[in-house]
């Protein structure tokens, strides 16, 4: 594996056998790996497992509502969790601890994206209060900006036995890169991250979450050649041992998403489990009419499903056949991210979630 030390020898190496690899991706199209990851230790037990994954910004900051969550509510959420037997971890400690993933007990992973100072000033306290973990995602270039944690602020969070793991360098729109440069502006992006980690925390990060989460199969590939554990999107759902490792879901947790009871049914939420191959996002154009279909594994689930495109009720018909399940629709315009959600419930009134992200490069943000 590169380390940040050798960042500027590989990049020189890019430089010249970039030619040679743009050359070549033309005759593997249709063929790529990422349809096919590595198993990381944690894909390789057997038995079922189930974990939610929660996703937080900003911490009692109204001037960005969207990704804001109020103090208070953050408190409520981690007393339901508190109180109602779930067990949090960062996200290595539980990777690694297959005995652990293998208890049956209620498990939790809460994550926090781009290191703002909110999460020092109002979200640690509470986690201390309550004996909770966390694994913060930091962006290197935003270290020690206005609103962001500072160098010595990450050391000390670490030193809580805060997780830190890698947001990319720039937190770029790596989509709006050309499909012939975007995996060197990505592997760059990512590499310059390790060094600065390297530099100022002595280490590297083996955990990832996509700026936006957005990401492509190239993407996958960089992530998943340069031995990273796990990596994070933001399309809602639970993780699973039939999960993409490098395309794990997380509910967002903030703005018109952080009532209680949108909190408990999330975090009590099962996975609907799909291929790994239909995980990944799918790039996609205004008003286009994809032919969508998910093929679903492990227990039979026989529906009905319910289908929501952007949060909104779907009228299109959805078909089962077998374990693959297909319907249409048109993709939103004017909307950069769009999520499809297939959720069904069992007949114990157990419901199970599903979702794959849409993405229109074309529309800016």
């Amino acid at each position: 594996m590169k380390t940040g030390k050798n960042y500027w020898l590989y990049k020189i190496r890019i430089l010249i056998f970039l030619p040679f690899v743009a050359a070549c991706a033309g005759n593997t199209a249709g063929k790529n790996s990422a349809d096919n990851p590595g198993e990381p230790l944690w894909q390789k037990l057997t038995t079922d497992f189930e974990v939610v994954a929660l996703v937080y910004h900003r911490f009692g900051d109204s001037r960005y509502p969207s990704t804001n969550t109020r103090v208070s509510v953050f408190e409520e959420h981690l007393k339901y969790l508190s109180d109602n037997g779930f067990k949090s971890f960062t996200v290595s400690d539980l990777l690694n601890d297959t005995s652990a993933l293998a208890e049956k007990s209620k498990k939790v992973l809460i994550t926090v994206d781009d290191g703002f100072a909110s999460f020092y000033e109002n979200g640690i306290p509470l986690l201390e209060k309550y004996e909770m973990k966390a694994t913060l995602y930091v962006n290197t270039e935003s270290v020690g900006w206005g609103d962001y944690l500072s160098w010595e602020q990450l050391k000390e969070l670490r030193n809580k036995g805060i997780e830190i793991g890698s947001h990319s360098h720039q937190h770029k729109y790596f989509l709006n890169e050309p499909d012939s440069l975007r995996t060197k502006v990505f592997e760059e992006d990512l590499l310059k991250a390790e060094a600065l980690f390297e530099k100022h925390l002595g280490i590297i990060p083996k955990t990832y979450a996509y700026p936006y989460g957005e990401f492509s199969d190239d993407m996958v590939e960089v992530i998943k050649k340069q031995d990273y554990d796990i990596a994070f999107a933001q399309n809602s759902g639970v993780l699973s041992n039939t999960s993409h490792p490098y395309a794990v879901p997380r509910f967002p947790v903030a703005g018109s998403h952080v009532s209680m009871e949108q909190f408990i049914s999330k975090v009590n939420m099962h996975p609907l489990k799909v291929r790994k191959e239909d995980q990944l996002p799918i790039i996609v154009k205004s008003a286009e009419k994809p032919a969508y279909s998910i093929q679903l594994v492990g227990e039979a689930l026989s529906g009905p499903f319910n289908c929501f495109i952007g949060g909104q009720p779907s009228p299109e018909a959805i078909s089962l056949d077998g374990n693959q399940l297909s319907f249409s629709f048109n993709v939103p315009n004017n909307r950069r991210r769009t999520p499809v959600t297939i959720t069904t419930r069992t007949p114990d009134g157990q419901w199970h979630w599903f979702s794959r992200l849409l993405i229109n490069p074309d529309v800016a943000e």
